[in-house]
């Protein structure tokens, strides 16, 4: 299995670190990121189990990316990523990203992101890790 890690520490508690991940990801969401055909307007996590996660772009069009298989509040999520080497969504494709919300201090959390069984995305990968 390969898998892609990369850690970030951000000046917040684990709970607002969480809540920002994870239910205002349309704030942090790079507008350049996406699969749309037309601008993106919003990137969309439903922060429950199950919940999907996609964008929605100008004109109306939605993109789903994967669904949100575990939500444990405040420490932990497991998304699926369902979009091919191509960046073309595909229900089959099963690849994980967890994020790991660790308290570091009263107002300092260490984020951490573990994206797995990326070897069925192909060369995808290489900018992938770049990121």
């Amino acid at each position: 299995m390969i898998s892609i890690k990369k850690e970030l520490t951000v000046e917040t508690t684990q709970e607002n670190a969480f809540r920002v991940f994870s239910q205002q990801m349309n704030l942090w969401w790079p507008r350049s990121h996406h699969v749309g055909k037309t601008p993106m307007a919003k990137m969309v996590l439903e922060a429950r189990q199950k919940g999907r996660w996609y964008s929605t772009h100008e004109g109306g069009q939605e993109c789903e990316i994967g669904y949100l298989q575990v939500y444990e509040p405040n420490s932990r999520l497991v998304l699926v990523w369902q979009l091919n080497g191509e960046f073309k969504h595909d229900s089959s494709l099963h690849t994980e990203v967890e994020v790991n919300f660790i308290i570091q201090g009263p107002e300092k959390t260490l984020v951490k992101f573990e994206h797995r069984h990326v070897e069925t995305l192909g060369k995808a990968v290489d900018g992938m890790n770049q990121g």
